[in-house]
């Protein structure tokens, strides 16, 4: 596989690889692989063979589907120190969604049959593989509910929420989100966000500034 190999100490950061030892960390290091692809590649087409998984050094990405009228739905971004790739690897079969970068990223590629020998060799990759699906399905779980009982303003409002973070006291979020974005995010049209953004933003709820959004007080329950 072309590329630089991975640093051990990249490659401790990531969450599936954690309560590994220094030395386990430095073997599975040597499977994976350093590339630096620009904005809007594609790495990834919906239907395509399942030949890596994929770990976030730089960067960030985009998960999506598109409809049969070629609507895009997102189904969610990933930044540094997270992966993915992986499911289309456990069951075998092609890739579920496509995936795009967001802007210049650098990302570890680790080869199909390398990862089963990593989960074979060290045990605890499995476990901390299984920690994440189980999350990411709770998580999924709950979001589907809360979007299905709301209307637009209130997927808005859980979008913000579950995007959100505290940094240095203020609750923000660095994702770059445009009005399309959110709007495929919640499932919706970017007039209809354009409208609750603007009265958002004229209630002082939120301010938009360099592709960063924050959080100035709690959102209203309705819009």
């Amino acid at each position: 596989m072309h590329g630089s190999q991975i640093k051990a100490n990249e490659l401790s950061k990531f969450e599936l690889f954690k309560n590994l030892t220094p030395n386990d960390i430095e073997s599975v290091s040597k499977y994976i692989h350093c590339r630096n692809y620009p904005k809007k590649s594609q790495l990834i087409s919906e239907g395509d063979p399942s030949h890596c998984i994929f770990f976030i050094l730089s960067g960030s990405v985009k998960v999506y589907l598109d409809d049969s009228n070629g609507k895009e739905i997102i189904v969610n971004q990933h930044a540094v120190g997270e992966f993915f790739g992986e499911l289309g690897l456990i069951q075998g079969i092609s890739r579920t969604a496509s995936v795009v970068t967001l802007e210049t990223s650098q990302l570890g590629i680790m080869a199909d049959s390398d990862f089963k020998t990593c989960m074979r060799n060290h045990p605890a990759i499995m476990m901390n593989l299984i920690q994440n699906l189980v999350t990411r399905v709770v998580e999924a779980t709950e979001t589907i509910r809360r979007l299905g009982l709301m209307d637009v303003y209130g997927r808005i409002a859980v979008t913000f929420l579950n995007l959100s973070e505290e940094v240095d006291g203020r609750r923000v979020i660095r994702k770059k989100l445009t009005q399309q974005t959110i709007a495929s995010h919640v499932g919706a049209s970017r007039e209809m966000v354009a409208r609750i953004l603007k009265d958002l933003k004229a209630g002082q709820y939120i301010t938009m500034e360099k592709g960063e959004i924050e959080l100035l007080k709690p959102l209203p329950h309705e819009w």
